[in-house]
């Protein structure tokens, strides 16, 4: 079958699609959702019909028009997808049966090149959700998207990095690390996500005062000028087969942990990096509720990344509220901005963020076991990390003066007060993402909450304990409806529950 194809730009569908009209797919014997390749490219697409394309024409993405330099215009000859292989490998694995090398690595190139669907991918992740996966298996996962992996190369090193889990409203420590890190001369290129489920990623807050939509070239360029970048993941390219599993088993709510530490690893491989610190975040409303959940999760990161050739560390951090007080993308970076600007900023925010480049510097070997903390510190306070982080902001294509004092606030403003004499009992760290996301985070930058008070604070009636920025009304109205289901602040009482009755 031969179509002559062009570009056509789609958002919010799979990218490795080809639309077609309705009476042309007729004609091929092709259904909506069916796969085909080209004959002579390894790269499939799943078809999708409409009837504002023309008749024998297929429109594919840009991306993969570039990837594959097709010219718009050419006529592609193309075969149907055959999926034989891949369904005995998901098969293989629901029956609880260990997959060997090539065959998980089949099937991940499978994913990278598109010649699976969303049900195929979907039904694997299933799998191993249920069934698990081996030391062994999960390291030939990492293996296979470390292969087919855009790679950042480094003239110099140490190369660092670290990971968080994620998950804990506030926790915007990656701006102030990377600075810290690389004015001490270690390369760390940090390439973040943006939020699924939070009121904020790494990379939104980033995006207030810098670009971080760089190409892989970009990126490389920006590490060698400042030793380092804050860049997003997506758009750097690096493990792009993770992020296409990642993908379809998000839609399902299911997360593998085989999956995502071979995800996190391979791209910290393909980063160039040697030295990677893991912060796992524990507590109630984390996603590591345990202490223990976390030192076995510790250990399997560990376990991997030997095998792949990285040194791995881990810190178990609390996780059962906020860590700074800022919640939400313009909030949270201006939270950092100051803590750089030594101008304010929380100050759990400040100490875990040196706390754990300080662990990065020992494991390096930058400084003795003990001292990172010290080091760190002193380039804080010396005002080099936030001349980094302005170097590193102008690398990445900012033009505009760096300083949290210059960031916009939302247009409205709502602050809840304490209605009496109390104590804060427990901050609610998924609630106050909750109350931030009703305000409008992360799409809208300006949206989210601030915290007056942390665990522990004695308030009167009348002070100031959480304050909403959004950019309407109904926005406002909407956090506020959040705490009569999710309340974010629990004040202290003698009895937490009332219990009356027996069940036999």
């Amino acid at each position: 079958m031969k179509l002559t194809v062009k570009p056509y730009a789609m958002s919010g569908s799979v990218n490795n699609y080809m639309v077609i009209h309705p009476s042309t797919a007729t004609k091929m014997d092709l259904d909506p959702g069916s796969l085909i390749q080209i004959e002579k490219e390894h790269q499939g697409f799943q078809i999708i019909t409409s009837n504002f394309i023309e008749q024998d024409l297929g429109g594919i993405s840009p991306d993969i028009m570039e990837q594959l330099n097709i010219q718009a215009g050419s006529q592609i000859e193309f075969k149907p997808t055959g999926v034989e292989g891949v369904t005995r490998i998901i098969r293989k694995k629901m029956k609880k049966e260990n997959l060997e090398k090539e065959e998980i690595r089949i099937f991940m190139e499978s994913i990278e090149h598109g010649l699976l669907t969303d049900g195929h991918i979907g039904a694997f992740g299933t799998a191993v959700e249920i069934n698990g996966m081996s030391s062994d298996e999960t390291t030939y996962v990492a293996e296979a998207i470390l292969e087919f992996s855009k790679k950042l190369q480094h003239e110099k090193g140490p190369v660092v990095d670290k990971h968080s889990i994620g998950g804990i409203a506030g926790n915007r420590i990656t701006p102030l690390m990377i600075p810290i890190i690389a004015a001490a001369g270690l390369v760390i290129p940090k390439v973040s996500t943006r939020a699924i489920t939070s009121p904020a990623g790494t990379a939104d807050a980033l995006e207030v005062v810098m670009p971080v939509e760089l190409t892989l070239g970009e990126a490389q360029e920006a590490i060698a000028k400042t030793g380092a970048c804050m860049v997003d993941g997506l758009r750097i390219g690096l493990g792009s087969t993770a992020d296409k599993f990642l993908r379809v088993v998000k839609q399902i709510k299911i997360d593998p942990p085989e999956m995502m530490i071979a995800s996190i690893l391979s791209k910290k491989k393909a980063a160039g990096s040697q030295y990677v610190l893991i912060d796992l975040p524990t507590g109630p409303g984390s996603k590591l509720p345990t202490r223990e959940d976390a030192r076995k999760l510790a250990f399997r990161f560990a376990t991997i990344g030997n095998k792949l050739g990285l040194k791995i560390e881990s810190v178990i951090s609390p996780g059962d509220q906020p860590i700074g007080t800022m919640i939400g993308p313009s909030l949270e970076i201006t939270e950092a901005l100051q803590i750089l600007q030594q101008d304010g900023g929380a100050h759990s925010l400040r100490r875990k963020a040196l706390s754990l480049a300080g662990l990065i510097f020992e494991m390096s070997g930058k400084t003795e076991r003990g001292t990172g903390y010290d080091l760190a510190k002193s380039i804080l306070n010396s005002g080099k990390a936030f001349e980094k982080f302005k170097d590193i902001a102008s690398a990445q294509g900012a033009t505009e003066e760096i300083s949290w004092k210059n960031i916009p606030e939302a247009n409205y403003k709502h602050t809840i007060t304490s209605e009496g004499g109390d104590k804060v009992y427990a901050v609610n760290s998924f609630n106050i993402g909750l109350m931030a996301r009703a305000a409008g985070a992360p799409g809208d930058q300006l949206a989210g909450v601030k915290l007056h008070v942390d665990r522990g604070t004695v308030v009167k009636e009348g002070d100031p304990l959480i304050t909403i920025h959004a950019n309407t009304e109904n926005k406002i109205d909407e956090a506020i409806g959040i705490m009569r289901t999710a309340r974010p602040l629990v004040m202290e009482r003698a009895i937490l529950e009332h219990i009356t009755g027996f069940v036999d």
